[in-house]
């Protein structure tokens, strides 16, 4: 990721970066450095596309305040330095993504947005689809989110309160989570219960009276058996994940018509050889304005999915795709929220463990997962702490698991206003070290009970560890 605060007006392109902290206000060049991390390399594709990425940096720097006036749009234009074009293309790529209110009229200007659930939900399965994931790996993130918050109610349980009498729509792990005053872990369950019901997959009951029971009991193995026997198992021929379903999911919102034509035309491009037809054409044959496929051809472009080229081409798929896109709608969302710092870090805690152990009983099965060697420096820098971190995320098999636990963190550096990762960074380094050792042997129960340690340590004080051990 590229630092905003260092380009020049006479740099040609990066004057709108540089300006955005003026406009937005800036957050620091650790800050920078960590999210880059997280959000994978995606160097912005042109002028407009890289004061997006400014903007959305800086309104996470802010906690992303949704509802704050950023300004009448001249204004806002004339202090990011941008040329009307390239402005007006900027604001078309934010407003279609749901992350700005354009206003018109007395009183109008710029307003800071949120994601919808539908859009975050179509731009996950866009992702899964282009990279030809199944519907399993909905199933078993869904599974995870659930032993998530029952491990979280178990742990609360002696003031977790009597069952809801009037059940929520989301099902009895949303239900659960609110009970346990985790609102993020609430937000998770409603995101993969979405995803589960816009893949026409069978809905999460609304109670189950067995579980409630062995909730009450704190009796967690028993509470992990009963959600594997309601999940079912998670099917090795799941279907391929399509297109078709993540232009359901964006339609679901009733707004934002552009997000729901990205992905038809995604559909289209992949099933399409040859030249690309201009967005004129495309407004034509599809019965849309030429502003709305301007805007879905941005979203993509912004998403890295496709490259637009000047004249008749149009459009061209630009693999492969990366999930920088999806994780910088995701963040938005779960930081607009309102979650606490706390809420945010005991799902992260727990959603890491479970990938390793994820990966260790992928080992055990007899597959074979490509592990890395990570050299050990005399001080465990925090950006090779990161990766370490990354790499045991892509070694669960699991790549939506990997982006919300890596949106999940780039909230959370932000609402924490901490430039740094936690101050035991020693101590979990450590600990992963040995859990990539122990998921090379394929050895689920030592992963599970590091997994379980460092749990303990990202919530807790330094030197847990070292005392423990």
């Amino acid at each position: 990721m590229t630092n905003i605060a260092q380009y020049r007006p006479d740099r040609g392109p990066h004057v709108a970066a540089m300006n955005a902290e003026r406009v937005f206000g800036a957050g620091t060049d650790e800050l920078q450095r960590i999210s880059a991390c997280m959000l994978g390399a995606q160097m912005p594709a042109s002028l407009a596309h890289e004061a997006v990425h400014g903007m959305e940096m800086c309104l996470l720097g802010q906690g992303w305040p949704v509802g704050r006036s950023l300004g009448a749009l001249p204004d806002v234009r004339t202090r990011l330095g941008l040329g009307r074009p390239a402005f007006r293309e900027a604001i078309t790529i934010l407003e279609a993504r749901g992350l700005l209110d354009v206003r018109r009229g007395p009183g109008g200007g710029l307003f800071v947005a949120a994601p919808a659930l539908e859009d975050v939900v179509g731009a996950v399965l866009m992702y899964l689809a282009l990279t030809g994931e199944t519907f399993a790996l909905i199933e078993e993130f869904r599974l995870l989110v659930w032993r998530m918050i029952v491990d979280a109610a178990i742990q609360r349980h002696p003031t977790l309160p009597q069952p809801v009498t009037t059940l929520g729509s989301w099902g009895f792990a949303a239900d659960l989570a609110e009970q346990t005053g985790n609102t993020t872990m609430a937000l998770l369950a409603k995101l993969a219960e979405m995803l589960v019901r816009t893949s026409q997959r069978d809905a999460a009951p609304a109670r189950d009276d067995a579980l409630d029971a062995m909730i009450r009991q704190g009796d967690l193995t028993k509470a992990f058996e009963r959600l594997d026997a309601l999940a079912g198992p998670v099917p090795r021929d799941a279907p391929v994940v399509t297109l078709e379903v993540a232009e359901r999911a964006f339609s679901l919102s009733g707004r934002k018509s552009a997000m729901a034509l990205a992905a038809r035309m995604t559909r289209e491009l992949t099933a399409r050889a040859g030249a690309q037809e201009a967005e004129w054409e495309t407004a034509e044959r599809l019965g849309y304005t030429d502003a709305v496929v301007r805007q879905a051809r941005r979203i993509l472009q912004d998403f890295g999915i496709v490259r637009c080229r000047q004249g008749r081409k149009g459009a061209e798929l630009a693999p492969p795709a990366a999930p920088t896109g999806v994780i910088r709608l995701l963040a938005p969302f779960l930081m607009a929220s309102a979650m606490s710092a706390s809420d945010e870090k005991e799902a992260i805690a727990f959603l890491v463990g479970e990938a390793s152990v994820l990966a260790a009983r992928r080992v055990q099965a007899g597959s074979a997962v490509p592990i890395t060697c990570f050299p050990s420096p005399p001080m465990p820098d925090p950006f090779e702490a990161l990766a370490l971190e990354n790499h045991l995320l892509e070694l669960s098999g699991n790549p939506l698991l990997a982006i919300v636990v890596r949106s999940l963190g780039v909230a959370s550096i932000f609402a924490s206003a901490d430039p740094l990762p936690p101050m035991d960074v020693r101590d979990v380094t450590a600990i992963n070290r040995r859990i990539l050792q122990a998921i090379e042997l394929g050895d689920v129960g030592a992963v599970a009970a590091l997994a379980r340690l460092k749990m303990e340590v990202m919530q807790h004080p330094a030197d847990s560890y070292r005392k423990v051990a």
